[in-house]
């Protein structure tokens, strides 16, 4: 929980001479080029209208399926494996053994508050699992675009306003089952980019895009749709988004048609000029067998014209690939892969691993990059990693292990936010799901999902400054305390969460920086589907810090029990044990005797034992 320094161990590295640097390539670059294809619809809309014409309709359930998730490739020709892609390690770098607890704490927010709750599509009573959490900031708006609806906040409380489904959003373009959402805001351009894809394991598999027609998020976009596969053989999954100055980039994962096995990788290339002219963007699409889950850079420069890209390889080896777009021509930098000096780790597995308190295990991932950064003439990404190496792939713990990267694709410094005695009954910290911006000063904030045996799902993050050593990383502080256990299994037997995040610097100063992350919710009942996620905002900077949250206990005597939840979470307290007595007819069901006076005051997340009858 909150700032448990002594918990967490930062495993860091920094490039301090020649020889502690990530191995280049010593062959020549590889460049690869693609082909045109056409857009096949077009569109332009009103979010504001949509949303108004979407709040007439009647509501009815939503005839969708869950989008499968194939988790990730071994080799080209091999079928989908569960997370696991162990070769042998290289023999070139020896991982460095440099590590520091640090001694610093991150600075707590000077903003916090809800972005999206865990409830239906608008106009739906259709709940999705899991949100695909992320979000853009704007000079004076928030963009939430979730599984289940898009969210227009106001940036200053919070405050909603404007929401439309995302079927609803993407309908104009011939969506059917859109999913994988994406959110980018370009502070240079003053514009929003989204992209996201449609109907999986179909030949009528789409990749779509959009660009608002100014920074105002509630007027007028242009949408688009292209065919993922024109012959219809594979379908797409997991887009990712970039940009730089004259170029977007949208990455996905191609699989066989009604099937997961992977065929290869593919990068959309959009001429950023032509969209911002309404224009489509002239779209290229480059084939990349052997590729997976490419993630395109967020460009902040307002100069920079090359798109970088990071890929994760092989997790044992601790090989990643780093890749340069200049208009439509993509090359492997190096022409072969790098090695990260901070050592291999495992893939966290196919498995439920992620401990939290009630017993049910939550699916932590797997190790493809979370989110890549071009700031000051380099590139940061994220991602989450399993400890330790080896064995049968399944971690016992998870990191968020986040990297800079020169532009010649050299590691420059990197570390850990690990807690190394956390295993999945002991109470350590597990860290998942994390993201990265880099702000003006060279101020990293990492953003992720946090998980004990004996607490909770959180939101958390942690912060280092420009001017740290190299390597380090400040402790981590929880964002929003999670409050109740999260059992929400999906179709494939799996309790799903994720799948990523999202981290961003606000335009208006290039300074302040915001994350978005995922919670768990008070659950709805009980059973496989009573979890509810919850997903919330923390702003960095820009302001005061906030005064750090205590619980201050409620009086729930009398009350019913999920009601007696809700209001105790709200207090910044957790619900404890409950135990069912005997009681009256008229006090079933409700609050006898709570453990804590009200009124009283504790640090947050103390638990507050109930007597409840029955």
């Amino acid at each position: 929980m909150l700032d448990r320094v002594a918990l967490v161990l930062v495993v860091a590295s920094a490039v301090l001479a020649a020889g502690a640097s990530g191995r280049a390539s010593t062959g020549a670059d590889l460049t690869y080029s693609g082909v045109r294809v056409h857009v096949s619809a077009a569109a332009t809309v009103n979010f504001g209208e949509l949303a108004r014409a979407q709040r007439a309709e009647p509501v009815g359930p939503e005839e969708t399926e869950e989008a499968p998730e194939p988790e990730g490739k071994d080799d080209p020709d091999a079928e989908v494996q569960p997370n696991v892609h162990f070769t042998v390690p290289s023999p070139l770098v020896s991982p460095l053994s440099v590590t520091t607890t640090s001694s610093v704490a991150s600075p707590y927010v000077s903003a916090s508050y809800l972005a999206q709750p865990d409830t239906p599509g608008v106009g739906t009573t259709k709940l999705e699992t899991p949100p695909d959490t992320n979000g853009a900031v704007g000079r004076d708006k928030l963009m939430v675009p979730l599984n289940s609806n898009y969210v227009i906040q106001r940036k200053s409380d919070g405050a909603v306003l404007s929401k439309v489904s995302m079927t609803a959003f993407w309908r104009p373009v011939g969506a059917h089952n859109p999913f994988d959402p994406r959110v980018l805001y370009d502070p240079y351009s003053d514009r929003w980019l989204l992209s996201a894809a449609d109907d999986p394991l179909l030949a009528s598999s789409l990749i779509l895009y959009g660009l608002s027609d100014t920074a105002d998020p509630l007027g007028g976009w242009h949408l688009y749709a292209l065919h993922s596969d024109e012959s219809g053989a594979t379908w797409a999954d997991f887009p990712t988004i970039g940009f730089s100055r004259s170029t977007v980039a949208i990455g996905v994962n191609m699989f066989a048609r009604s099937s997961l096995k992977y065929v290869r990788g593919r990068l959309i290339v959009l001429d950023y000029d032509s969209l911002r002219a309404g224009k489509g963007g002239n779209p290229v699409g480059i084939d990349l067998p052997g590729a997976f889950s490419l993630m395109p850079a967020t460009t902040d420069s307002p100069t920079e014209a090359t798109l970088y890209l990071v890929e994760q390889l092989d997790a044992f080896s601790a090989t990643y690939r780093f890749w340069s777009l200049s208009g439509a021509a993509l090359t492997l930098v190096g022409g072969a892969p790098r090695t990260n000096p901070l050592g291999g780790w495992a893939s966290p597995g196919a498995l439920d691993i992620a401990p939290q308190e009630g017993g049910y295990g939550i699916n932590a991932g797997d190790s493809r990059v979370g989110s890549a950064v071009f700031r000051n003439g380099h590139v940061w990404y994220a991602q989450t990693v399993g400890f330790p190496p080896g064995g049968n792939g399944f971690a016992l713990r998870t990191a968020v292990q986040w990297v800079e990267l020169d532009t010649n694709g050299a590691f420059v410094q990197g570390g850990r936010i690990d807690d190394p005695r956390a295993n999945p009954w002991n109470g350590g910290h597990w860290y998942a799901f994390g993201s990265l911006a880099v702000n003006a000063r060279n101020d990293v904030l990492v953003g992720f999902s946090e998980f004990e045996s004996d607490d909770f799902a959180d939101a958390g993050y942690a912060f280092r400054s420009g001017s740290d050593p190299p390597g380090t990383m400040g402790s981590p502080v929880t964002l929003k305390d999670g409050e109740g256990p999260y059992l929400k299994r999906r179709e494939d037997d799996r309790n799903r969460w994720g799948d990523y995040s999202a981290t961003q610097v606000d335009p208006s100063d290039d300074l302040t920086m915001w994350t978005i992350q995922e919670y768990a919710r008070v659950p709805v009942g009980t059973g496989e589907q009573s979890g509810r996620w919850g997903t919330w905002w923390g702003r960095v900077g820009g302001g005061p810090q906030l005064p750090r949250p205590v619980c201050a206990v409620p009086s729930v005597v009398g009350r019913r029990l999920d009601a007696a939840w809700h209001r105790i979470a709200a207090a910044h307290c957790r619900l404890g044990k409950v135990r069912r007595v005997q009681g009256g007819k008229r006090q079933r069901g409700r609050v006898l005797r709570q453990s804590l006076a009200a009124g009283d005051r504790y640090p947050a997340d103390t638990k507050v034992d109930l007597r409840v009858g029955r």
